[in-house]
């Protein structure tokens, strides 16, 4: 039986074609033809056999693709099924290789050194004091070798941190190192720690610092807070803050008496709340979230007070019992204490001449502290774990620490402190 001739279509034909309850379609011929849907959509398909098999593809919606366009992508799909081409196929490869690209394009974006570093750094539990100077060293010490920034110093792209090589990271480190090796050495300590998240994250393959001979790597020397153990000079110190009435007044005063007495790290002195203490029981207690060492299997940290701490704190209270913070801000009473107030009072008092014995800043305290406490062990008898535990060491050894977190020296710890508070108050009036 001789194929049916089929008659072109036409605008008016296609216009007056009718949704019914079923779809059905029109055609114009030559594999093209028209899908009518119940909704009353009208879709191009274009038929073809390619390879031995009937294979159907859509062009597009009428009127958006015109009859005369869709007559163009039927001839041309035709020509390339001509040509050995499958369309459909065709069509799967450059999409594919289009979501390729797309891919490569979002990972470029996504793996660019500085937004790498930015990630790994929000992911550091540490002080916001560590937090802050870890970040101003990368983006002053590194960032500058690998970023392009605008006309207001704002990062616009970086390097791909996969693009980074260990030469060009072990150049920026040496000549760190020349001014000051310390900060270096922290810096690729640091770059380490960042490679080691960028490839556990499939950012990279390569940790770039394992090819650097840590050898040439500078390395700082260690060198000791400058602290005030001179009896003397530390009796002019206690003097000098007990008249002290300079900026801050009453707050800061009462700050550096009780740091004196109870010798904690600056960041957890003024951050110092009173929930954390307890009269009655005459201690305090800091959550082990908030200390430098916040290993959970370690118990809060707890610090007994002598009467003397128990005199400044119910003084203070009069001033500052009725906020959250022990020693609140001078500026800002709804803030605590900046740490820097405390050592810029000791400036202005005097205390800031290293080269004579007579600098101390608020975290030298704890040094002075632990070097008189050694000094005069056979005055108080106290055992090295005690002392160390006021100052809130904990054990390096593992296998050691498991045996000893759960330790409880506050009784050993009260008699020490008690000492401590005893011992300032006979260098405070001793005459030299």
């Amino acid at each position: 039986m001789a194929n049916k001739k089929i008659t072109p279509l036409t605008d008016t034909e296609i216009k007056n074609a009718k949704p019914k309850d079923k779809e059905y379609t029109i055609s114009d011929g030559n594999g093209l033809q028209l899908n009518i849907k119940p909704d009353g959509r009208k879709v191009w398909e274009i038929r073809y056999t390619i390879d031995g098999k009937a294979k159907k593809t859509t062009g597009g919606t009428y009127p958006a693709v015109t009859l005369a366009k869709a007559r163009a992508k039927r001839d041309e799909l035709k020509s390339k099924v001509i040509n050995g081409i499958d369309p459909i196929k065709e069509k799967k490869e450059i999409k594919a290789i289009i979501q390729e690209k797309e891919m490569e394009a979002q990972t470029t974006l996504t793996t660019q050194f500085h937004l790498i570093t930015y990630e790994w750094l929000s992911t550091l539990k540490s002080a916001e004091v560590t937090a802050t100077k870890r970040k101003r060293a990368f983006e002053r010490d590194i960032f500058p070798s690998f970023c392009t920034y605008d006309e207001n110093h704002i990062i616009t792209s970086s390097k791909q941190i996969s693009e980074i090589t260990h030469g060009e990271l072990l150049k920026i480190i040496t000549k760190k190192g020349e001014a000051t090796p310390e900060t270096a050495s922290r810096l690729f300590t640091d770059c380490n720690r960042l490679w080691t998240y960028a490839v556990s994250h499939d950012y990279l393959d390569i940790n770039i610092t394992h090819k650097i001979d840590k050898s040439n790597v500078p390395k700082g020397e260690k060198t000791n807070l400058p602290k005030i153990t001179d009896a003397k000079i530390l009796g002019e110190l206690l003097r000098a803050i007990d008249v002290y009435k300079g900026d801050g007044g009453v707050i800061v005063r009462n700050l550096l008496r009780f740091v004196t007495l109870l010798p904690l790290r600056a960041d957890n002195l003024c951050k110092l709340k009173w929930e954390q203490v307890d009269f009655e029981k005459a201690i305090l207690t800091i959550p082990r979230s908030e200390m430098k060492v916040k290993n959970k299997n370690l118990p809060d940290f707890v610090l007994p007070l002598p009467h003397q701490a128990i005199a400044i704190l119910k003084e203070i209270k009069e001033i500052t019992g009725w906020g959250k913070w022990v020693f609140h801000g001078s500026r800002s009473i709804k803030n605590h204490i900046n740490k820097e107030s405390g050592s810029r009072a000791l400036g202005r008092m005097g205390f800031n001449d290293e080269v004579n014995g007579r600098k101390q800043t608020l975290h030298s305290f704890r040094g002075t502290f632990a070097s008189l406490a050694r000094t005069h062990h056979k005055e108080h008898g106290a055992t090295f774990e005690t002392m160390e535990s006021v100052l809130d060491h904990q054990e390096g050894n593992k296998v050691v620490r498991a045996y000893t977190h759960k330790a409880d020296y506050t009784e050993q710890m009260r008699e020490l402190l008690q000492w401590w508070a005893d011992y300032l108050d006979e260098v405070k009036v001793a005459k030299q």
